[in-house]
């Protein structure tokens, strides 16, 4: 049986189950394509991505969803919120779409949605931040769209391909999303 926890018009939110997700997130961070994106330089074992999933699911201040296609129920990526911070009422967002071919469909979109009525509907958070690469002008548009505002920028953040790369700090707040 599927559990659907939170669910969109064409993908759904479900926790993590590592024998139906594994497989996919040990492609994803091997794949180049989506190495790319996330900045991921080392290869991953199944055992490395199986022990990365259960840290991150064990930490009390992560939240994780598998995002899953609604008509073929497949798993396609993985969303969710890291260092939620009840205090502040503050997260930082994640998300990646494991498998290329379901990029550029509005699926990350889609699930970024689902993720913001989450935090702040359920959670009660205040403020939701990211961290995206500057050139990746697909995602900062997405981003853009579902009310995210550039904040600031982490000039040379990254490395990769012998070059740095700017890192825009995006995020936004509940009366934004309110509004």
């Amino acid at each position: 049986m599927i559990t659907k926890f939170v669910e969109g018009n064409n993908i759904y939110l479900r926790p993590y189950n590592k024998e139906l997700d594994l497989e996919l997130f040990h492609f994803g961070k091997n794949n180049s394509e989506v190495r790319e994106t996330l900045f991921l330089f080392s290869p991953f074992t199944k055992e490395q991505t199986a022990d990365e999933m259960d840290k991150w699911i064990s930490c009390k201040d992560n939240v994780l969803f598998t995002i899953c296609e609604t008509n073929s129920n497949n798993p396609i990526g993985l969303t969710g919120l890291f260092r939620i911070d009840m205090v502040s009422r503050a997260a930082v967002f994640f998300i990646s779409i494991y498998d290329s071919g379901y990029w550029s469909k509005g699926y990350g979109s889609e699930a970024t949605k689902l993720i913001l009525k989450y935090s702040f509907d359920i959670l009660n958070l205040n403020r939701i931040q990211l961290h995206v690469a500057k050139n990746n002008v697909k995602g900062v548009k997405a981003y853009e769209k579902n009310g995210f505002q550039v904040e600031g920028t982490l000039r040379e953040a990254m490395y990769k391909n012998n070059e740095y790369f700017d890192f825009y700090v995006m995020g936004i707040l509940r009366k934004e999303y309110y509004k």
